[in-house]
């Protein structure tokens, strides 16, 4: 003990080597099973093990584990001492694992660790945090190894456990802080939720303010806090989070001096930083010092090192940016040789082993535009095909099934055909996985030209059913994802009713989780993996094989009952607009000037018009181009088919269109009609959203108006429209000043199938956080509405700034605004404005509009809210107000 005390406080290794020589000769006058025989052993063991670390020597670790081995085998089930030499042994296995890479070390490690915890006594052990965290983090690098989700969240659950037990005050605690945000951060990498992300910076900054400053494990907390801040800049930009990684980094890499056996990562750290860097701001400085990082921690980790593999990958990503830099063939090879050594090291369902198959794909990919070999051409898409079909790493399967589609679209393989519809399900599987809707919308935002590229390959194949499917299946996914968990199972419950009750169950609790503001990511993985199972179960029924599966397009055409829809779908392939006609296959009209260029200028004109300024000629100018470039060859198709002028249609746009007044184009010259004079435009996110909107619709019928109405000094003419609409032949229940909170007003809707907001509108960057403005300032936002269940909705009119406004860049496809929520509750029409509407225009449109709908009666009949809404418009024409505020009203749905 004494001399154990003496090393602890000076470090001198003599002490160790005392301490063997004491213990070894107690042990030789210990009879073999003599009392306290297992406790020298033990003490062998242990400064043997502390040896190791100091030193390295192998032979060291290779005699801790017999002498740990030995004191276990002295002691008998359930011995109360038995804990100490299964952690010492489970800890010394680990520690081997690390060296040489053998599962088998890894898997007895597990098994121990887990025997000791249940040695620990439920929340009373003193020691039982302490288990928990070595369980973890051995659990952690099983994970690392096969990438089994369930270790990982075990791992969350465990370190979580511990950080309770522990006290903040307890020398241990920065260490299972680190822990736990590794294990967050490693989360956040398989499934990209940013709310991991947050929590593990949190816990870094805390873990580093807990440590004395001359701490030398200061190198854990920085070297994890560098990297949770350089997925942070990747995601958002911030160049302070890249340049303080990069300090970070350099302060760890100065504590792990030569020799140490984590140099080699954090210098792996800083070589990512560094490219980072330079990747920003283009200093091939930068670049140089990364590669020559990453070269370092090559050399440190021999083969059979566990992090060789990830520093061959991370030379690899160094070495192709210097090439994409300097063209150097050189470079372009040695890329290839270290994916290929990754490779051999990541063996199937390793979790990373789709990342270097997708890396090896765009590097084969690279050397076949240099070169022109059609091998590499081949090889390239292969490997992203493997990548596909990986079935390990569910984001990166999805990056290899968009790359072999977009490969095999560019080049006219037939394979593409197999890989867009693949990707198309990766990345339904990916949005199962994440938490939130502001997560799953971050994703969706990344893949949000798939299914318009894979609609402009069916259409190049001659297959525009396909291309409808297609697009059906990319549109509004978020959404669509809401409507399968309020799916009906009446049908399922008469054959399977306790399978239907479960299933509805998990549906419900999933809808909860990604629709709150606080969604738990364990909790999602656990309840996803359910909710799959259980759908598969469900397809098993006689009838039910197809159950929430792609609709076929017989079943989406129901959506022209009642007019024409005109799909225009804008990829960077080509352009096109499908036009669906009752009793007629789908008709293509090439629209072979229209990019996604052409029209990202179009939106940067409309993005600076403002709803205050007279800005008519930008206007025009907007409207007279979707006339010519769009519209007007749909025109001459509609009269080909003999569509009869003021009948309805619908148009159901993609990408940039989505912002853009395409309602109202038109040649605007003296003597033209434009297509607000030839017919009535509605809007459909999805033709799936215009058939339920349809579905049982109510006969005209008369019922209370909602009225919700919130004015002020900046919006005075909202009385004069709330004075409108209480004097219609109507019943009108006002929800107002204090009663306009978003409790009230969420409760009034789900008594009232009409409803009229008349309030600030306000858009947000975040577009689930964008608000309709209450009483005292309370914001009832897309999210809230999102999470409603609305059976009685019928129609809302929302005389609000920005209402149907979706989002310029990122997700415009996915009709994420006040409007869409309400519609996608529920309501099956809705009117909404596409940017701010002067205060002035409420009072006239809401009129003329509701003049219309209760023409004949106090019935109102959902069916004439597009018409009455043409002619409300109509009203502001002839007051001579600006264009851009009469075309700023839409009109959604039925």
């Amino acid at each position: 003990m004494v001399l154990q005390l003496k090393y602890e406080r000076h470090g001198n290794l003599d002490y160790l080597e005392e301490i063997v020589n004491c213990h070894t000769l107690a042990l030789e006058l210990c009879l073999p099973d003599g009392l306290g025989r297992h406790i020298y052993l033990n003490g062998i063991g242990i400064a043997l093990w502390e040896r190791y670390r100091q030193l390295g020597e192998k032979e060291d670790l290779e005699r801790a584990i017999t002498y740990y081995e030995q004191a276990l085998d002295l002691h008998t089930p359930g011995h109360p001492g038995k804990s100490i030499p299964l952690s010492n042994l489970a800890n010394a296995l680990q520690t081997r694992y690390e060296q040489l890479g053998q599962m088998d070390d890894l898997g007895r490690a597990i098994i121990y660790h887990e025997q000791v915890l249940d040695l620990c006594s439920f929340g009373g052990h003193s020691d039982r945090f302490v288990s928990l965290t070595n369980l973890a983090n051995a659990l952690h690098m099983r994970y690392e190894q096969l990438g089994q989700m369930e270790d990982l969240q075990k791992t969350i659950s465990f370190h979580e456990q511990a950080l309770k037990q522990g006290s903040p005050a307890h020398p241990n605690t920065p260490g299972f802080l680190v822990n736990l945000a590794n294990d967050l951060q490693s989360r956040y990498e398989q499934l990209g939720d940013m709310e991991d992300l947050k929590k593990s910076i949190s816990y870094l900054e805390q873990a580093l303010n807990l440590c004395p400053p001359d701490n030398p494990d200061m190198f854990f907390p920085l070297g994890s806090l560098a990297n949770a801040l350089k997925f942070r800049y990747e995601q958002l930009g911030e160049r302070g989070d890249l340049e303080r990684a990069i300090t970070c980094h350099k302060q760890a890499l100065d504590l792990c001096v030569s020799g140490h056996h984590c140099r080699s990562m954090s210098l792996n750290g800083l070589g990512n930083a560094l490219q980072a860097k330079y990747e920003q701001l283009g200093d091939i400085e930068d670049l140089e010092n990364s590669i020559a990082c990453h070269e370092q921690a090559l050399h440190l980790c021999a083969p059979g090192h566990p992090q060789r593999s990830m520093s061959l990958n991370n030379l690899a990503n160094a070495l192709q940016t210097r090439y994409e830099q300097l063209g150097r063939m050189e470079d372009l090879e040695n890329t290839l040789i270290c994916l290929e050594q990754t490779m051999l090291l990541r063996p199937p369902g390793h979790p990373f082993r789709t990342s270097v198959l997708n890396n090896l794909g765009y590097i084969l990919y690279t050397k076949y535009n240099k070169l022109g070999d059609v091998e590499y051409l081949q090889s390239a898409i292969n490997y992203h095909k493997q990548a596909a079909y990986a079935d390990s790493h569910i984001p990166q399967q999805l990056v290899g099934a968009k790359q072999w589609a977009r490969i095999a679209h560019q080049h006219q393989l037939g394979s593409s055909t197999l890989a867009y519809p693949l990707a198309l399900d990766l990345l339904q599987q990916n949005l199962v996985l994440l938490p939130s809707l502001t997560s799953q919308q971050i994703l969706v935002e990344k893949s949000s030209y798939l299914s318009l590229d894979a609609a402009a390959c069916a259409i190049g194949n001659g297959t525009p059913e396909i291309a409808v499917q297609l697009l059906e299946q990319g549109r509004s996914i978020l959404w669509s994802k809401i409507q399968g968990y309020r799916q009906p199972i009446n049908d399922i419950s008469e054959k399977a009713p306790h399978l239907a009750k479960e299933f509805q169950d998990i549906s419900n609790q999933l809808e909860s989780n990604i629709t709150s503001y606080g969604a738990d990511t364990t909790l999602q993985h656990t309840l996803s993996k359910r909710w799959t199972a259980l759908l598969g179960e469900i397809r098993e029924l006689d009838g039910f094989s197809d159950y929430l599966k792609t609709t076929p397009f017989e079943a989406l055409k129901e959506a022209t009952a009642e007019g024409p829809v005109i799909m225009v779908n804008i990829s960077y392939f080509r352009s096109d607009a499908i036009i669906l006609v009752s009793q007629n296959p789908p008709k293509v009209i090439p629209l072979d000037n229209v990019s996604p260029k052409v029209l990202e200028e179009l939106v940067g004109q409309l993005s600076k018009i403002t709803a205050t300024s007279d800005s008519s000629d930008t206007t025009y100018h907007i409207l007279r181009q979707l006339w010519k470039l769009i519209v007007k060859p749909v025109i001459t198709q509609l009269e080909k088919f003999s569509v009869p002028e003021r009948s309805h249609i619908w148009w159901c746009p993609t990408s940039y269109l989505c912002v853009l007044p395409l309602h109202a184009a038109g040649p605007y010259e003296k003597g033209s009609m434009n297509l607000p004079d030839l017919y009535i435009s509605s809007y459909a996110p999805t033709l799936a959203s215009l058939i339920r909107a349809r579905s049982s619709m109510p006969k005209p019928h008369a019922s209370p108006l909602l009225l919700i109405s919130q004015p002020d000094d900046t919006i005075p003419h909202v009385y004069e429209e709330a004075k409108i609409i209480n004097n219609l032949q109507v019943q009108v229940d006002t929800c107002s000043d204090h009663a306009a909170t978003k409790q009230g007003v969420l409760a009034s809707l789900q008594s009232h199938p009409w409803v009229h907001f008349a309030c600030h509108g306000h858009l947000e960057a975040q577009p689930f956080h964008s608000w309709f403005q209450l009483f005292n300032g309370e914001h009832l936002t897309v999210l809230d509405l999102a999470k409603a269940h609305l059976p009685n909705a019928e129609f809302a009119f929302l005389s609000a700034c920005h209402s149907a406004a979706g989002s310029i860049y990122g997700t415009p496809d996915e009709s994420i605004h006040l409007a869409g929520a309400l519609h996608f509750s529920g309501f099956r029409s809705v009117v909404g404005t596409l940017w701010a509407m002067v205060d002035d225009d409420g009072p006239p449109v809401a009129n003329a509009f509701y003049k219309h709908m209760f023409l004949k009666s106090e019935t109102m009949d959902l069916r004439d809210s597009g018409t009455a809404l043409n002619i409300a418009t109509r009203e502001l024409r002839k007051q001579k107000v600006p264009v851009n505020r009469w075309i700023n009203f839409i009109h959604i749905g039925a």
